[in-house]
């Protein structure tokens, strides 16, 4: 069966569902693919919590669909500071969808590439995609994006990439989050005033939504014990609804391209949730009567495929505070890597950041290199190693959907229409 659209985008995250609502609401039509059977990516089946900065003092950096998904949070008292609840947000994706065609448990199996003379990019023609049942589809559209996260739709188009660290080739560690409830908040809040030192520099008991790094003691008398314990470190952040946090804590290194190794790492990430769960239930305070709520069904990969774009965004450009004539994103977050060398818990890894200037990303950063009619957004953009670790983050990529969108809502068959 052949499918006709303007605008055909692969991937439900929340980078994916910008780009589709954007374009949309400019009045395309528009078909979101998505592998699984759910939105949001790993903002709801990922369970990473919480939206990392997007905000200098008082001024909101992000753009208008992340602030429209924020107000229906706040809305549904879903969200506390920057912390929310990943079920109400799937409801909210859901109804933003309610008039675009999206197609569930699908993924692209093959690109067709219309090829023009070599000085001028290729175009992507056609896609064909395989459904969970056995049926296969054709996708016809004028432009596509891959919102996939390991640059799946671009890898079948042959286009060139970066994975991993420029140096070492070592991709960022991968987490499995999961949720944990029956907390007591104020046991916890009475630990970090009574041990400040046993927790990292930023952990503030006062903090109206706790987010609390840090019990290296407890960590070290659980290794002392003979707990196998992934880390030097207990990470948790205060969810909405009383007695809930998220566990950011489990840790594995391995290849993300590699299909063998990333469900290896799933394997080994679940007996690591379970050690955690151990652990917080015998030795932290205030975790005693505390039970698992839920395990993540998206396994955290921080980076694997960096498509290559018209422009590769860096983490120089991050450092200097780079603005670009053809800025398309305003982000704060910093360079953050999860380095196999290091446990990532060093002080200095710790350090509380200044937040002071936004930088720029450009829509340059959002365009294949190879295909005029291509859009590369969310994790699997064009950037460096460090680059792409500042900008990774799901405010950010969720307004690079939005900025694609806007322009596939503008063009009829070339982003390069607008360059």
């Amino acid at each position: 069966m052949t499918l006709k659209y303007d605008v055909a985008i692969f991937g439900a995250g929340l980078a994916g569902i910008s780009a589709a609502v954007t374009a949309q609401r400019f009045g395309k039509k528009v078909i979101l693919i998505e592998q699984s059977s759910v939105v949001g990516g790993n903002a709801t089946a990922g369970l990473v919590n919480p939206f990392m900065r997007f905000w200098i003092d008082d001024e909101l950096l992000c753009g208008n669909f992340f602030r429209e998904i924020i107000q229906e949070l706040r809305k549904r008292e879903a969200m506390i500071e920057n912390c929310f609840d990943s079920e109400i947000l799937r409801l909210i994706l859901m109804e933003k969808l309610k008039d675009i065609d999206v197609l569930f448990r699908t993924i692209p199996v093959s690109v067709i590439v219309k090829k023009e003379d070599k000085s001028i990019p290729n175009r992507i023609e056609r896609v064909i995609v395989k459904s969970a049942l056995g049926n296969e589809y054709e996708i016809l559209a004028s432009i596509f994006v891959d919102a996939t996260g390991d640059g799946s739709l671009s890898y079948l188009a042959g286009c060139s990439y970066d994975s991993g660290d420029e140096t070492t080739h070592e991709n960022q560690g991968t987490t499995l989050m999961f949720t944990l409830g029956n907390v007591d908040f104020e046991r916890v809040r009475e630990s970090i005033k009574k041990d400040p030192e046993n927790f990292f520099k930023w952990v503030s008991p006062n903090a109206k939504v706790l987010s609390v790094g840090g019990y290296f003691k407890e960590v070290r008398k659980a290794k002392k014990d003979g707990l196998e314990y992934p880390v030097d470190y207990f990470f948790f952040n205060q969810l909405p609804s009383p007695g809930r946090v998220t566990v950011n804590t489990t840790h594995i290194w391995v290849k993300t391209t590699d299909d063998f190794e990333i469900s290896r790492a799933f394997k080994e990430l679940h007996k690591q949730v379970e050690i955690v769960y151990i652990f917080a239930k015998n030795y932290v305070p205030g975790f005693e009567n505390c039970y698992i709520e839920k395990i993540a069904n998206y396994l955290g990969v921080r980076e694997s495929r960096r498509i290559h774009g018209l422009y590769s965004f860096s983490g120089e450009d991050v450092a200097k505070k780079m603005k670009f004539k053809d800025a398309a994103v305003k982000a704060v977050y910093g360079i953050d890597v999860h380095k196999k060398t290091e446990n990532g818990n060093s002080e200095s890894d710790f350090d509380v950041p200044k937040y002071e200037d936004y930088y720029e990303i450009p829509i340059r950063s959002l365009i294949s290199k190879e295909f005029t009619n291509l859009g590369i957004i969310g994790r699997n953009f064009s950037g460096t190693f460090l680059g792409q670790s500042a900008a990774r983050i799901m405010a950010t990529c969720t307004d690079m959907g939005e900025a694609i969108g806007r322009i596939a809502g503008m063009v009829s068959e070339s982003f390069h229409e607008i360059l």
